[in-house]
């Protein structure tokens, strides 16, 4: 764990809505404060700049084809070093053509766009050798679920699918330690098992979803020493290292599969305020505060001095860009990949791939030594934004909350929405939440800030998340 850092006055003050929108917000939930909008960055022929990038700047071998794979746990499939995850998914032509660049791992889920992420990845590769790739879908599992609910679903998501035989089924986002144990669960994978249409089971798991929740590593550790689950499914990356690291050494310590997710910490887009051409956010913060009495003026004048707050953290972090030529949020995002696939005990870094053009800058980084340079580089980073980026699974800070916030959710559901392109979907899931939301958190005294281990403001990310979650 990182050392606390000291709270400043201003996030130990409770926040009011009128602060909200004063605070920089430099940082979104899950995030990394990559600046962009106005201030222009470096380029590769700029003075300071760093070969060591150009890995991830381009120009890229659309040529290239997956050239590492590693063994995947006791399961014994070789499977590519980059994998394919599916949130969104929407395009067959996407899959076959990560396959064909040798990608064989391939991840979904009943639930990834009410199964139709589990048809296209039917549809890309039924003609396609069935010892050739390996397939993982999974479920949520409750306590109300029964043998008969659980095999229906399963038999669901394998006529989606179009397959005879699934290589693993998942238990998705278990409630508790205790859930793992669940005998519906295992009786009817081991009859599955038995019956030829199953080979392995997994756990997928990135957090607690209540305050009470347990934490990442806790649950998956657990996980590893029930001996029930083959494979691993968790969130690894530069910034969320620390609970990564214990559950790949409880993994390698029993021989299962890792698999990662959420590779890349996010980014977040610095906006200028141009009272004749708001963003859409904006549009929605000077909308609030004059619906509460203030004048458009003074609407743009709290947006302005949140832009301030910004450029700030833009300023902070500028000598690091030009010192290492980060000239796009993109290169950050594809250093922070390739990180997670050069661990030697990480066997596949599931990427959700959208579209043709970043399969084929993904893939060129297979088997690829990322160097000194491009190490220098998430590692200065992340020790950049140590105290601003809340890591995906930890959930140190929840028993603090007097009114039981999910912090942990809110924090994920916030990166499905600012990283990567869920707004529908984050909003959404936000809005079904039956733990209190946000709100409670106006006019609170922060216990949270304190009890943080990095030193977040996690009171103002929260805020911050609501504000992007909602329509209010």
């Amino acid at each position: 764990m990182s050392q606390r850092k000291p709270m400043t006055d201003a996030s130990r003050e409770p926040i009011s809505r009128r602060r909200f929108v004063q605070t920089g917000g430099a940082a979104l939930a899950g995030s990394a404060a990559l600046a962009g909008g106005a201030f222009p960055l470096p380029t590769a022929a700029d003075p300071g700049s760093s070969a060591g990038a150009s890995l991830y700047r381009g120009p890229f071998d659309r040529t290239a084809q997956v050239k590492a794979w590693k063994t995947l746990g006791r399961t014994g499939f070789e499977a590519s070093d980059v994998g394919m995850g599916s949130v969104p998914l929407r395009d067959a032509a996407v899959v076959r053509y990560a396959f064909d660049k040798g990608v064989n791992y391939f991840d979904t889920a009943e639930g990834y766009g009410n199964g139709t992420a589990e048809r296209v990845i039917g549809e890309a590769l039924k003609d396609v050798d069935r010892q050739k790739f390996f397939l993982t879908t999974k479920i949520g599992v409750s306590g109300r679920d029964t043998e008969e609910t659980i095999r229906n679903r399963f038999r669901s998501c394998q006529e989606r699918l179009g397959l005879d035989m699934i290589d693993a089924f998942y238990m998705h986002g278990p409630s508790s330690v205790e859930a793992l144990g669940n005998p519906a669960f295992h009786t009817v994978c081991d009859q599955l098992k038995s019956e030829g249409r199953l080979r392995f089971v997994g756990l997928s798991y990135h957090g607690p979803r209540g305050p009470q929740g347990t934490s990442m590593a806790d649950l998956c550790c657990a996980a590893a020493e029930d001996g029930r689950f083959d494979l691993m499914l968790f969130v690894y990356s530069f910034m969320n290292r620390e609970e990564g690291d214990r559950i790949l050494a409880a993994c390698r310590e029993r021989n299962v599969g890792t698999t990662a997710m959420k590779t890349s910490p996010g980014t977040f887009r610095y906006d200028p305020v141009d009272p004749e051409n708001l963003t859409e956010e904006q549009q929605r913060n000077v909308e609030r505060l004059t619906s509460r009495g203030r004048s458009r003026e003074q609407a743009i004048q709290s947006l302005r001095q949140q832009a301030d707050r910004q450029r700030e953290g833009y300023e902070q972090t500028r000598p690091f860009i030009e010192r290492y030529g980060v000239s796009s949020e993109e290169e950050l995002r594809l250093a922070s990949i390739h990180w997670v696939m050069q661990n030697p005990l990480m066997q596949s870094a599931c990427v959700s791939f959208t579209d043709f053009d970043l399969v084929d800058k993904v893939v060129p980084l297979s088997g690829e030594p990322m160097g000194t340079e491009g190490r220098a580089l998430v590692d200065g980073y992340g020790r950049l934004l140590d105290d601003q980026y809340c890591r995906h699974g930890c959930n140190a800070c929840s028993a603090a909350c007097p009114a039981g916030v999910p912090v942990s959710t809110i924090m994920r559901y916030a990166y499905y929405f600012e990283s990567q392109g869920l707004e529908r979907m984050a909003m959404q899931k936000y809005t079904a939440l039956t733990e209190p939301d946000v709100r409670a958190c106006f006019g609170c005294e922060a216990p949270c800030n304190e009890a943080c281990p990095y030193g977040l403001d996690v009171q103002s990310q929260l805020v911050h998340a609501h504000a992007r979650l909602t329509l209010e």
